[in-house]
């Protein structure tokens, strides 16, 4: 039975329960309000609560200064983001950059690419751009990789004019759409269809990663 202000009355049937046979306690606990809220205000009790506990410990999104996307965790620790659509141990082609060197007025990098993919990289057409402040890019160069079979690799280089290596702060990575690995051609993929099929090692030589989206 439901008495004012939404509150729930026990019924007189369930008094004995409580009274220990007493009729006068019987009486007033059969007219005693029970402070049960109504179901629907439960429920939006509930709701509210699990609400406001998922923004407490929501996990956020950053970008470093290199261009990488982390997740910086409520409990104080981060790890790389994964990227959507692709599964964290999905198999990639790993891209690291093994040594760099100086010109004159100018730098050059040794990149090695190791195709872990279950595909043939027939071609894979990489963009590096150099950073000479931490969002300042320099300039922006191209490397082809071309047949590579599973579990090979290929080495190649590249050359930034105009900058030294100590000048240079950070590396930044993306892929042009030419690219042809497995089912995809440059008839199907795009520019993020092709940088999903990399990942790029940490390095302590110069700071490399993919470019975050826009």
């Amino acid at each position: 039975m439901t008495g004012e202000g939404g509150f729930f009355f026990r019924p007189p049937g369930g008094a004995d329960q409580t009274s220990n046979g007493d009729p006068i306690r019987a009486s007033i606990a059969a007219e005693e309000p029970v402070l049960e809220y109504p179901m629907p205000h439960r429920l939006i009790g509930i709701l509210v609560f699990l609400g406001v506990a998922q923004i407490a410990f929501a996990d956020t999104t950053a970008v470093t200064a290199d261009g990488r996307k982390v997740i910086l965790h409520d409990n104080g620790k981060w790890s790389e983001a994964t990227e959507s659509g692709k599964k964290e141990g999905d198999p990639v082609a790993m891209l690291t950059l093994e040594k760099k060197s100086d010109l004159a007025r100018g730098c050059r990098l040794g990149l090695r690419l190791q195709n872990d993919l279950q595909a043939q990289i027939r071609t894979l057409v990489l963009r590096f751009t150099a950073y000479k402040g931490e969002k300042l890019p320099f300039e922006t160069v191209s490397r082809g990789y071309s047949y590579i079979k599973p579990t090979a690799s290929q080495y190649q280089e590249i050359d930034f004019r105009g900058i030294t290596c100590g000048e240079i702060v950070s590396i930044g990575v993306e892929a042009a759409r030419n690219c042809h690995v497995g089912a995809l051609t440059k008839y199907s993929a795009d520019e993020k269809h092709c940088l999903k099929l990399i990942e790029v090692a940490p390095s302590t030589i110069v700071p490399i990663a993919k470019k975050a989206e826009e």
